[in-house]
């Protein structure tokens, strides 16, 4: 039993540490570093609920913004085909508005991240997702991943650095796929509102 503790003991952090890797792999992340589940705390606790209230806002956005299309065109299908067709501009809104439900569930694999100590993946993909929301202008999304983005940022000291380090070009491309296609459709939905302008 003594050997046991003792080789236990000596383990413990280290690839060999089964609880550690138990942690990591539940929220699917690189075992190269040593990552260890966030403590809980009053801090932590609220970080998750801003991570919630985030979410919900973000799934409500397209409801918003289907209902104001809806209006615009009079409350009728051929109604809402012509306010589009008249109006590129709300056509371009209407796309950046049905992106926000692919953001909320990316931010569920982001607090995932985060909660399992992978401070680096989660900043990573908020700042990615900054730039996404950006482009799609959607202030709702600006804000509230900059808000979480902020929130974990005085937890991670260093953490940004070493996932950079560990995962290389390669794998942190594998890690920001999602935020990537974020920031694809919000180029084009920047580049088709400055074609309007011009027009």
């Amino acid at each position: 039993m003594a050997k046991t503790s003792r080789a236990q003991a000596a383990a413990r952090g280290t690839k060999r540490d089964s609880g550690r890797t138990a942690v990591a792999a539940a929220a699917g992340v690189s075992t190269s570093r040593e990552l260890h589940a966030r403590p809980q705390s009053a801090y932590e606790a609220r970080t998750a609920k801003f991570f919630s209230v985030v979410q919900v806002l973000l799934v409500v956005v397209p409801l918003a913004m289907v209902a104001y299309v809806w209006l615009a065109g009079g409350g009728t299908i051929d109604g809402l085909r012509d306010a589009m067709e008249q109006n590129p501009t709300i056509t371009v809104s209407f796309i950046s508005a049905m992106c926000q439900p692919l953001v909320a569930w990316l931010l569920k694999f982001v607090r995932e991240h985060y909660q399992a100590g992978d401070g680096g993946y989660a900043a990573g993909n908020l700042i990615a997702l900054i730039c996404g929301e950006l482009m799609l202008q959607n202030a709702v999304g600006v804000l509230g991943c900059a808000l979480l983005l902020w929130r974990i940022w005085r937890k991670i000291p260093g953490e940004l650095g070493a996932w950079k380090e560990d995962r290389r070009l390669g794998g942190m491309a594998a890690d920001l796929s999602g935020a990537i296609v974020v920031c694809v459709v919000g180029a084009l939905c920047a580049f088709a509102t400055w074609r309007i302008g011009l027009a």
